[in-house]
């Protein structure tokens, strides 16, 4: 996609100052505006996109997100612009994020430090919830540690309803290992609030153990027979030092039946701040 990025650029008034992942119908790139601030430019080919409905969702959400302010959840710096007549591509800019994801990370963190994570995300996500976006695709890969501890939710919504990644079924796509039951449309149909409870403590069970609470193991079919019924081993199992209130909230938040978790991100993080107290 050179031709695309160097659209991107000039469009967005920015300059390329390193790829972070380059190739594929998703661009992302460090860039440089013309003060010396770096953000990050966000690129997808829409040719081989999803239904044409996809645009204006994303569009929309873009506008949205633009207006929000929260610490835990990854700015937007930019306008939602379309590349192309009729639109071959879509790109947006975020602020630049120092710190890493935590696939780099490590596993088996400490209690205080698992705690941090599940109430960072889960009030990134509330944040996202009251303004009726679904993240849709939480993966240790779409959260930054920052420098200052801090966690940051990132690539919300939005570029969901425009990418083909990772594993597609019932017409969701997800990563591999951090699914929802939700996406074999045994439920509800579709992720909701409650999914990404789930995703969040699948990241907290992630970071405890070094593994996601139902790995992706090659296998599709076997994959989503033990996604179906969110099959794990007990976080109380894998971990038996860390405190039974807090791995209790975690579990209530893995349930297979998206009722029977907390219903967004605010009441998930009430419930941490709770199990927090009794420690």
């Amino acid at each position: 996609m050179p031709d695309l990025l160097e659209d991107a650029c000039r469009l967005l008034g920015v300059s390329v100052v390193r790829p972070l992942i380059d190739g594929g119908q998703k661009q992302v790139h460090v860039v440089a505006d013309p003060f010396g601030h770096w953000h990050v430019l966000k690129l997808i080919d829409l040719r081989a996109a999803a239904d044409p409905a996809a645009l204006e969702r994303a569009r929309r959400e873009v506008a949205l997100l633009g207006n929000l302010d929260h610490p835990n959840v990854v700015k937007v710096s930019s306008a939602f612009v379309e590349i192309g007549t009729p639109v071959t591509a879509v790109c947006w800019l975020e602020e630049y994020l120092n710190g890493q994801d935590l696939r780099y990370a490590g596993s088996r963190w400490g209690a205080e430090e698992l705690l941090a994570l599940g109430k960072d995300v889960s009030a990134g996500l509330g944040e996202l919830h009251r303004n009726r976006v679904i993240h849709r695709d939480l993966s240790p890969g779409n959260i930054q540690l920052l420098s200052d501890n801090r966690f940051v939710v990132m690539d919300p919504g939005f570029a969901k309803h425009t990418l083909r990644s990772g594993l597609t079924v019932g017409g969701q796509p997800g990563t591999p290992g951090f699914m929802t039951p939700e996406h074999l449309q045994s439920y509800s149909g579709a992720p909701t609030a409650a999914s990404d409870v789930f995703g969040c403590a699948a990241l907290v069970y992630y970071a405890a153990t070094g593994s996601p609470p139902v790995p992706y193991k090659g296998d599709d079919v076997d994959y989503m027979r033990r996604l179906r019924g969110a099959t794990h081993i007990p976080l109380s199992a894998a971990r038996p030092d860390l405190e039974s209130g807090f791995v209790a909230v975690v579990e209530r938040a893995l349930h297979p039946q998206p009722a029977r978790r907390y219903r967004n991100g605010a009441a998930l993080r009430s419930a941490l701040e709770e199990a927090e107290l009794l420690w």
